[in-house]
């Protein structure tokens, strides 16, 4: 599922782009704040990504010494 995620967040805002024009000086945006929506993309909020990352890292590294398999599960999720 992180994939398909991945990829939407990726085609979705390029065939926008395409569908206004393909060169981003000559746009049929109205506004500047439009133009920026389009062409920059939102917000990006990293803290969700981060707090897990850190969970994990946290997790991983308290019960590694007693469950072994934390550290390639926790390398597969950094990896991923």
């Amino acid at each position: 599922m992180p994939y398909i995620g991945l990829a939407t967040a990726i085609l979705v805002p390029k065939l926008k782009r395409f569908q206004d024009s393909s060169n981003p000086y000559k746009s049929k945006k109205t506004s500047i704040a439009q133009f920026k929506n389009l062409w920059y993309g939102g917000e990006y909020l990293i803290h969700y990504k981060q707090s897990a990352s850190l969970n994990i890292l946290y997790v991983t590294m308290m019960y590694g010494l007693g469950m072994p398999i934390l550290f390639p599960l926790a390398a597969f999720n950094f990896i991923n």
